[in-house]
């Protein structure tokens, strides 16, 4: 059985995505840094954008999937980037 990490995941505007987490947190991740970067240039399509979903495990918007692990060391590095 495989563990589930992520609750749910909303796109929001301005490329902002919120990932709501098992165990009650919740990230809000600036994804705008990453879409020059070829694995994630997809994303700037809005419609690739507003796909996203998640299994738990994974958020995938079409072909393009981020881990749990992925998103939260993103969103740790941003943070650390901000200071």
């Amino acid at each position: 059985m495989k563990r589930k990490y992520i609750m749910d995941v909303k796109p929001l505007e301005d490329h902002v995505l919120r990932v709501d987490y098992m165990s009650g947190s919740s990230i809000l991740l600036d994804m705008k840094p990453y879409l020059d970067k070829t694995r994630f240039r997809r994303l700037a399509d809005e419609d690739v954008w507003n796909s996203a979903v998640t299994n738990g495990i994974f958020v995938r918007f079409g072909d393009v999937e981020i881990s749990h692990d992925e998103i939260l060391t993103m969103a740790e590095q941003s943070h650390v980037s901000e200071e």
